[in-house]
């Protein structure tokens, strides 16, 4: 059986690795995201004041009360106030992936590295579910901005902050952050192992042949002139009888 390069057992490890933590960190993950519902708790009460009255949360949950009300056929007419709930490791599921990877580069000082990694991503998850949270309540009023009491530059903010939240950094940023913490690891293994992967399938490649010489020019020589009449030459007339 041939051997696996670095890079291919870098590659099967994290993947692998990716697949059991995050089976594991989805039974855990009411525990291990609680500080990220305590930081979202924070930032929906002081920065989202003007809607947010009361957030309250427990391990695996958290929960908005609002002061948007409205009436409709859905509420029987009746005025009630919007709320919110999600939860917390909804979108902090890219601590499982840097784990991942952490553990596949296999180098020294993993325990410090994932203890930071694990408090560099907090504040991350919290954005997403801040964002996700704000989005439920404005969907939940069918954009209203009357009801909102926001304008539409604020209202495009909030959903271009959500699709960031919830699409982009709950994969990238914990890529990005085991690419600067284990960033010497990438650099002497899996670059070196990358180029001796791709370097002799260049070499083996079979040269492109020259190209073929010009053909020769081609002398056009001027036509033969007139042949050159003798000076010598005399006519002789015939005598005249």
């Amino acid at each position: 059986m041939k051997r696996l390069n670095p890079l291919q057992r870098f590659a099967l490890l994290a993947f692998v690795g990716i697949i059991v933590l995050t089976t594991v960190w989805s039974k855990l993950s009411p525990w291990i995201s609680y500080p990220v519902a305590v930081i979202s708790k924070e930032a929906l009460e002081q920065t989202a004041s003007g809607w947010v009255k009361q957030v309250h949360i427990a391990p695996g949950k958290i929960e908005v009360d609002t002061s948007i009300g409205m009436a409709n056929a859905q509420t029987g007419g009746r005025w009630v106030e919007l709320t919110a709930d999600g939860d917390p490791g909804r979108y902090a599921y890219g601590f499982p992936i840097f784990l991942a990877l952490l553990i596949a580069a296999w180098r020294k000082g993993r325990v410090w590295r994932a203890a930071l990694g694990y408090v560099v991503l907090l504040p991350f998850q919290a954005f997403s579910i801040c964002t996700a949270l704000l989005m439920q309540l404005v969907l939940a009023t069918n954009l209203d901005l009357r009801l909102l009491k926001i304008s539409q530059g604020q209202l495009e903010g909030l959903a271009y902050g959500y699709q960031l939240g919830s699409l982009v950094l709950p994969t990238l940023v914990p890529f990005l952050l085991w690419l600067w913490l284990d960033r010497q690891f990438v650099n002497d293994v899996l670059v070196e192992a990358w180029k001796k992967t791709v370097q002799p399938k260049l070499m083996s490649k079979p040269a492109a042949p020259p190209p073929p010489p010009p053909p020769p020019a081609q002398v056009i020589r001027p036509a033969d002139g007139p042949a050159e009449i003798s000076r010598n030459t005399s006519i002789s007339l015939p005598p005249r009888q």
